[in-house]
């Protein structure tokens, strides 16, 4: 599996996912999780 993993920190670009609280992670233009640190299960899930 080969993935790109990047951390934002430019609100503008955070706020165009409409995400406002972190952390937040979002796969593929998709947020998935905003304002906890998801489960390793859930992240395996959401790359299959």
């Amino acid at each position: 599996l080969t993935a790109n993993v990047e951390k934002v920190t430019d609100l503008m670009q955070i706020a165009g996912y409409g995400v406002f609280g972190t952390p937040a992670v979002v796969v593929d233009g998709e947020v998935k999780s905003v304002g906890k640190i998801p489960k390793k299960e859930d992240v395996l899930q959401w790359i299959k």
